[in-house]
């Protein structure tokens, strides 16, 4: 009994935080201190006049005693904070939606239409997001505009526009299938080009040995003419 005292007086004499009070009168709540938790909520609030969770816990509190209007008082009171604090659920709309994740933001804006129905901006816009998606078409299709790169001879670039389409429509077997092709090309022309580079590296080096190859002969036929 005597550590409830403490808990109790604790709360009333110098509460810290909202939320090491609110810790401490839960602990007098589960003992069924109903009393002193009002006492203790009231006080809290007298410093921390905003905080929702303590108001939550008194309108509670009120409810279980049987206290309905003083219940009813707190709980008007708290609507009217959280229906303040609701506008972020349309600023997470709006984050969400920058994101692309319009089903998490669909969700944000039905949260916020329920405190704010009158919003018309937002009912259409939660309309316009709930709507199918149409698809853009593009100016050529993929595969023509990929098929153009090649010709012209930019097969890195025909590679990346198949690659985009591959990714975006998952079931596009042609497009996967030519960009196999296409990279198989790319790798034909990179092991020639190594050859390339590989053969002319050996003509250099060829070169180089058989213009030692013909100084040394030079010295030698040098030297032998100044032999007695």
């Amino acid at each position: 009994m005597r550590r409830l005292d403490e808990i109790y007086n604790e709360i009333l004499n110098k509460p810290v935080t909202p939320m090491a009070s609110l810790l401490l009168i839960k602990v007098l709540k589960e003992k069924g201190e109903s009393e002193k938790v009002v006492e203790a909520c009231l006080k809290t609030l007298e410093f921390f006049p905003d905080d929702i969770n303590i108001r939550k816990t008194l309108a509670e509190t009120y409810f279980e005693r049987g206290s309905i209007e003083l219940a009813e008082k707190e709980l008007e009171g708290l609507s009217k904070q959280i229906d303040e604090l609701s506008s972020v659920f349309r600023l997470q709309a709006d984050v969400l939606i920058k994101q692309d994740k319009i089903k998490e933001a669909i969700d944000s804006l039905k949260l916020y239409l329920a405190h704010h129905s009158t919003d018309q901006e937002a009912a259409r816009l939660l309309t316009k997001l709930s709507s199918p998606r149409k698809v853009e078409p593009s100016i050529l299709p993929t595969s023509t505009l990929a098929e153009i790169y090649y010709k012209q001879g930019e097969l890195d670039e025909a590679i990346k526009i198949y690659e985009q389409a591959v990714r975006a429509f998952r079931d596009d077997e042609k497009s996967k299938i030519r960009l196999k092709e296409l990279k198989e090309i790319r790798e034909t022309q990179e092991r020639g080009k190594a050859k390339e580079a590989l053969k002319e590296k050996n003509l250099k080096l060829i070169g180089v040995l058989e213009g030692w190859l013909s100084n040394i002969e030079q010295r030698r036929a040098a030297n032998s003419l100044h032999q007695p």
